[in-house]
């Protein structure tokens, strides 16, 4: 094996230090070989070191002025410097050499929405997506730029077509946590839920007698399945849990999750703002006490 596929195989192991240590060597003895350069520009971006990746694919695009992703991967790093003006220019510049690169329109759209110009944001993003639909980065950036204009429709789509996708980790997260955020806000938009007050005060008459582990056990499953989204809109969808016997809605687990969270650790926020209807639950329930 030579040197450059050793250190394209580190690279593929997520051994990035030792490929840039590497590439760093065949750069030495090959100043003009593209492709290492090229890599050892992605390995200190990705290393944290982006003076060092722009003086590396500079000298790269120097030698090589037409080699698109490199015009790419100098505006990424100059993106991690924050110098959006500059990140903006390289990637522009990779457009005019190869106008359907979707590395460069996908980075291009995550600039401009990272600086809150949406509309431009969309055109490049739906440009990447047509050529290929199947980047998870560009769905879920798609996702994020329609959820910022609030068109719900549209960004629920997008962030649902991510969860199917094999999408890293950081990208899925990203995905559920916009999801979230999109049934909260529908969630809230009708005011006043005289149907989470109902629920919840039947969850503390139900609490009432159990010991903070049950209470703990129910709360916990709960939180952990939501995880995966609970659908808080729709009283259709129903789900079960090993801890309680029965089917419930996604708003149904979300009371029974606020009420033991404020019994188990008051300080937890479960993102559902529940707070005013909480408040009307516990005089209700205090009420029968007394009668």
């Amino acid at each position: 094996m030579n040197r450059f596929d050793e250190a394209m195989n580190l690279i593929g192991q997520g051994r990035l230090r030792e490929a840039r240590d590497v590439f760093e060597d065949i750069v030495s003895n090959d100043p003009r070989n593209m492709d290492a350069l090229y890599n050892l520009g992605m390995c200190f971006t990705e290393l944290s070191e982006p003076e060092k990746a722009i003086k590396a694919l500079e000298q790269c695009i120097r030698w090589q002025p037409d080699f698109t992703n490199a015009h790419v991967a100098l505006g990424v790093a100059y993106g991690r410097m924050m110098n959006t003006e500059k990140a903006k220019e390289c990637f522009l510049a990779a457009l005019r050499l190869d106008a359907k690169n979707t590395f460069a329109l996908r980075n291009l759209g995550g600039l401009f929405g990272g600086i809150g110009q949406i509309e431009k944001s969309l055109y490049y993003l739906e440009k990447a997506y047509g050529i290929d639909p199947s980047d998870p980065n560009t769905v879920y950036g798609l996702g994020y730029a329609y959820h910022m204009i609030g068109d719900r429709e549209k960004a629920d789509s997008y962030y649902r077509q991510v969860l199917r996708m094999n999408a890293p980790k950081a990208i899925t997260d990203s995905a559920k946590d916009g999801l979230r955020e999109l049934a909260v806000s529908h969630f809230k938009s009708k005011g006043f839920r005289m149907d989470a007050v109902f629920y919840l005060l039947a969850v503390l008459r139900f609490f009432e007698h159990r010991t903070i582990d049950d209470i703990k056990r129910v709360s916990f499953e709960i939180a952990l399945k939501g995880q995966s989204g609970l659908d808080i809109n729709n009283p259709d969808k129903l789900y079960t849990l090993n801890s309680l016997e029965g089917q419930f809605t996604g708003l149904q687990l979300v009371c029974y999750m606020y009420v033991g969270f404020a019994k188990v650790d008051p300080s937890l926020d479960i993102g559902v703002p529940l707070a005013d209807e909480y408040r009307m639950a516990q005089q209700l329930f205090k009420s029968e006490d007394i009668q």
